[in-house]
């Protein structure tokens, strides 16, 4: 059977399927498999963009595309999903989740409206913008989507994009070349790309120019051997590592200057080249119906799922359910105090982090503070002034992003693992899974960091005083993040200004250690209290959503076992046609799986 006739018979299995009553009841499968008939109706190939925040994806598109169309900033910027089709003539549809669509306008302008800064309860209605362009690439049913960071999603963004992710024939995931394939990274490739059978995957190492191959000559082989590393013992593999450096901003710079030398050297004609091979070759049909068929059994699944539960709670005799109903009671009278037992337990958990925290910030400090003295010491040189601005300044610069890049997705992580144990706790009490969502993913923002240092230039004597005064101590600048580094007093100045004039590579050492010190230990200290507060937000909002999941569960739960015991007084109430029912819709769901692997 050719794939196009398979996609045929996998489509009239659908839509036979549809035509059952307990699956048109259910709103969420009804939904997904309706998409799925439209999807495969359409037959597009879907190329989805992912990464983490500031990776730069809506740039790269951008660059991609030849327009810089999609918002961008250094912030989480999208906050909707932009599906980008082919279109002879620019075009923009806004896709509600009520199902009505708005037309747009495809300009710069029109979209900055749906950005993360703004309009946020109008974002919440948008299921997605379908952006038309005539992108060459996308004219053979091609869709490029690009998606939120996947480290800075909200509810309502990470439901959307984990919604378009099953959908992906081939991945884009935009590292970044600081600190490329970090763990929360790794972590999300293997648990939502790989374990859904996602494995055509494509690296960009985007900022990519940010390299000093003169210091590091060996970054690149380094890295691949990495990556190779980090998914070598997966239970799920990787189809090829795929893995390309790039230069986004440096792309679209040169796409808006018609600088040939800049996109040559940015690397996105490489990256063309290699999307371009990915659609064109290889055994596209058969993995799009692969995609399809995953897609499916996903959605009977969890459909049947809800089908053995409500069966098992028909099957349950009234004595059964009484007994239930006792121990629901009890909980009742348990409430108050397993709440307090819970915000008790995240309290302690929250000082546990905290100190992780602190400690791993006091260790990253002392080698820092420790190599920068150093090397600042043993500069033999006469080109102190660009070296403290430029070597020593880029230096710093880099490891503080490094750090928190670093390490804010392992405060992340042990935030999601207290937000598990809170649900573990509550899911043994009621003696069912209860899902917690605490909107934990990556809210520790990576504050960029503009080192503004000038210093003392030793080889020629008459130089600017005044700038050395604005910026000398003034290392490190927290550019929007919640603070501003102070700097030295203006009022320094005329003391400067005749003392440097005099003074030579020894005392502009002593000048220039202590000055950097400071300033270190205040970004520090401003760092330490800036991710205080957010483990302080994020276990309150643990605290909160535990007990509302609480409250929730204990009252549906004795609300269907009220309703099942009064239904099982009813007479009239033919329990065994119900767990019939059941039964043949459970059978139905059996032998379209089995008829679907016979396609």
């Amino acid at each position: 059977m050719s794939a196009k006739d398979a996609k045929l018979k996998l489509k009239k299995i659908l839509q036979g399927l549809l035509q059952e009553e307990f699956v048109q009841d259910n709103q969420n499968a009804s939904t997904k498999l309706q998409e799925l008939v439209q999807d495969i109706k359409n037959d597009f190939y879907v190329v989805v963009v992912l990464g983490e925040f500031k990776r730069g994806k809506s740039t790269f598109i951008n660059a991609l595309i030849g327009n810089d169309l999609l918002p961008t900033d250094v912030l989480p910027e999208t906050a909707t999903i932009n599906a980008l089709i082919y279109n002879e003539i620019p075009e923009l549809q806004v896709i509600m989740h009520d199902g009505t669509i708005e037309k747009g306008v495809p300009e710069r302008n029109f979209l900055e409206r749906f950005s993360a800064k703004n309009q946020d309860a109008e974002c919440r209605k948008i299921k997605y913008l379908k952006i038309g362009y005539p992108f060459k690439l996308l004219n053979n049913n091609v869709v490029i989507v690009d998606t939120p960071g996947v480290s800075d999603l909200n509810e309502q963004r990470c439901d959307v994009t984990y919604n378009f992710i099953p959908k992906a024939n081939a991945v884009l995931f935009l590292l970044d070349a600081n600190s490329p394939l970090k763990k929360s990274e790794k972590d999300f490739i293997e648990e939502k790309l790989l374990a859904q059978g996602i494995d055509n995957i494509i690296f960009l190492v985007n900022k990519y120019d940010n390299v000093d191959e003169e210091e590091d000559e060996d970054f690149w082989e380094n890295l691949q051997m990495h990556m190779m590393k980090a998914f070598a013992e997966d239970e799920h593999k990787l189809k090829a590592l795929e893995i390309y450096p790039l230069s986004a901003k440096m792309a679209l710079r040169g796409v808006q200057e018609g600088n040939d030398a800049f996109v040559n050297a940015s690397g996105i004609n490489e990256v063309k080249e290699a999307l371009q091979k990915n659609i064109s070759e290889g055994r596209v049909e058969e993995e799009k119906l692969a995609r399809y068929k995953a897609r499916m059994q996903t959605v009977l699944l969890s459909l049947n799922s809800e089908i053995e539960n409500k069966r098992a709670l028909k099957a349950a005799d009234v004595d059964k359910l009484r007994e239930a109903q006792n121990g629901l009671k009890d909980m009742l009278a348990e409430q108050a105090e397993n709440k307090k037992s819970i915000a008790e337990f995240v309290a302690e958990e929250q000082k546990n982090i905290v100190a992780m925290t602190d400690k791993s910030l006091r260790y990253f400090y002392k080698k820092l503070e420790d190599r920068i003295v150093e090397d600042v010491q043993f500069y033999k040189g006469l080109d102190f002034k660009d070296y403290v601005e430029q070597r020593i300044s880029r230096a710093i610069q880099r490891e503080l992003e490094n750090w928190l890049m670093s390490y804010a997705p392992n405060i992340d992580v042990l935030l999601r693992t207290v937000e598990k144990e809170v649900a573990r706790g509550i899911s043994y009490r009621f003696n069912q899974k209860v899902a917690l969502n605490a909107n934990i993913s990556g809210g520790v923002r990576e504050s960029g960091y503009s080192v503004n240092v000038t210093a003392l230039d030793v080889s020629n004597a008459t130089v600017q005083a005044g700038a050395i005064a604005a910026g000398g101590a003034g290392l490190l600048m927290l550019i929007g993040g919640p603070v501003l580094m102070p700097f030295i007093s203006m009022a320094a100045f005329p003391l400067l200004q005749r003392k440097f004039l005099e003074d030579k590579l020894a005392t502009a050492k002593e000048q220039a250690i202590p000055a950097i010190q400071e300033q270190m230990a205040d970004c520090i200290m401003k760092m330490q209290q800036s991710l205080h507060q957010y483990i302080t937000e994020k276990c309150t909002i643990i605290v909160k959503n535990s007990e509302y999941a609480y409250d929730t569960v204990l009252d549906n739960l004795q609300e269907s076992i009220d309703e099942e015991i009064q239904n099982k007084k009813n007479l009239s109430n033919d329990l065994g046609t119900d767990i019939a029912k059941l039964n043949a819709e459970i059978d139905i769901i059996h032998n379209t799986l089995q008829n679907m692997q016979e396609v």
